[in-house]
């Protein structure tokens, strides 16, 4: 199990700005903009998942032993960045909501 490390730091925000805001509130921000960014990979992957019918690893399986086509293989590194940047975001997400407590 990863273990949540969190740091201090220092923003730079207007005067009539922080005192408006507390640090949960900024904290709120980074958790909605983690959170759109999830969902926007988990978006384009589902994208893929109808496309072509399957999940990621049939179709990566699919597509390693099957005829050469340019567009699949195109689709299949598209695809793995997806998978990537969701779980970095997911992580980060999951990982700032940890601050909230």
């Amino acid at each position: 199990m990863e273990k949540n490390q969190t740091g201090e730091v220092t923003l730079r925000i207007p005067p009539s700005i922080a005192a408006d805001m507390g640090s949960n509130e900024i904290i709120d921000l980074l958790i909605d903009k983690a959170l759109g960014k999830k969902d926007l990979y988990e978006s384009k992957i589902k994208m893929l998942e109808s496309k072509y019918g399957t999940n990621y690893a049939s179709f990566k399986k699919k597509i390693e032993k099957g005829d050469e086509s340019f567009q699949e293989w195109d689709d299949l590194l598209l695809w793995e960045g997806f998978l990537l940047a969701y779980r970095e975001w997911n992580k980060k997400y999951k990982a700032l909501k940890l601050c909230m407590k």
